[in-house]
């Protein structure tokens, strides 16, 4: 049965806490931020993606830069904790020493579809996941969270550590986050 109203939303809300602890840990491995997060990838919004009719998933990346002298450290860390937590990963290497990049993922396994973490050689190192999809409607799914709200204006950070606070949906019409103001110059004396 297909959930829909307060159970769909119970349910998103705890996938969306289920796989951001997973990629938060990860992130907090790497760095401990705050991480780029786009608008578009936040990780929240419910997408249709690669799912069947009537079901939704979520897509989160995060991306910051560290020295690239520490990514076969890092690399190894996130090995780890992924082995530990009960995944399996493949190892992928693209490009050259100089301009390409080295790649940890997780293919369909727990809430994931996909789970990257890429090292790029020239320090830039990108977090994503796609997760599975879920029975429920992306629409009535994102209407119940959203509001109707327009996210590009303000409702979700553009930056987000490993350790804030996660949550789940807005309050239409009090955003709070959004591009930090430009201080306005003092006039001249």
């Amino acid at each position: 049965m297909t959930p829909t109203g307060n159970e769909l939303v119970a349910q998103a809300k705890q996938h969306y806490f289920d796989y951001r602890a997973v990629t938060n840990d990860i992130q907090a491995l790497i760095d401990e931020g705050p991480w780029d997060a786009e608008i578009g990838t936040f990780g929240m919004q419910p997408s249709g993606a690669g799912c069947p009719d009537g079901s939704y998933n979520f897509s989160l990346t995060r991306s910051t830069h560290v020295d690239p002298a520490e990514h076969d450290e890092l690399a190894d860390a996130v090995r780890t904790y992924l082995e530990d937590a009960g995944y399996e990963f493949e190892d992928k290497e693209f490009g050259s020493s100089e301009s390409g990049s080295s790649d940890v993922i997780v293919r369909k396994q727990g809430d994931f579809s996909l789970l990257m973490v890429t090292f790029i050689h020239n320090g830039n190192v990108l977090v994503s996941a796609d997760t599975k999809c879920w029975p429920g409607e992306r629409a009535e799914l994102s209407r119940a969270i959203f509001g109707g709200v327009t996210l590009a204006e303000g409702y979700l950070p553009h930056e987000e550590a490993p350790s804030d606070p996660l949550f789940f949906g807005v309050t239409p019409g009090q955003p709070g986050f959004g591009p930090t103001p430009t201080p306005t110059p003092a006039p001249a004396p």
